[in-house]
């Protein structure tokens, strides 16, 4: 019975950690097109890494800077924000090499960044994990950003 009630706690863990990280990618997507919902996506990221110190948090809390970037109309407020997210990004990566996730936010940030940044120097080992181990996710929404990023059929 105890094994029973650590096993259902484990999976229904699991599940609301996925169910939370879809949260967090959704409110990525709408930060591209809107500043409130980037806003959000930097407060709720940057409590959840407060509490609980999962270099995930810490990731999504550096694409939300990225994203502030975008919707900057300063320049130098705007390359502020890319060093803070591009800090905040490489030290989750470099706090969990082996997170997917961390791998692909910071591959897809590396390739989208403009040339005269110099934000390129990780993208070939990062893409070359992410195609290894991408099938060994549980994380199904994962799996197919990664495929639709890719083109992976």
């Amino acid at each position: 019975m105890k094994s029973l009630l650590i096993l259902i706690f484990s999976v229904s863990t699991l599940t609301l950690n996925a169910q939370n990280l879809v949260s967090y990618r959704d409110l990525m997507k709408k930060g591209v097109e809107s500043e409130t919902a980037t806003k959000t996506l930097v407060e709720n990221s940057k409590k959840a890494f407060e509490s609980t110190k999962k270099p995930i948090f810490e990731a999504f809390y550096a694409m939300g800077n990225l994203l502030l970037a975008k919707h900057a109309g300063n320049p130098m407020k705007r390359f502020s924000y890319f060093r803070k997210g591009k800090s905040a990004l490489d030290n989750a990566a470099k706090t969990d090499p082996k997170n997917v996730e961390i791998r692909f936010l910071r591959y897809v940030t590396q390739q989208q960044a403009p040339a005269f940044l110099g934000y390129n120097k990780d993208m070939k080992a990062d893409k070359e994990l992410i195609l290894r181990e991408y099938k060994n996710l549980e994380d199904k929404d994962l799996v197919q950003r990664i495929k639709r990023h890719f083109k992976i059929g």
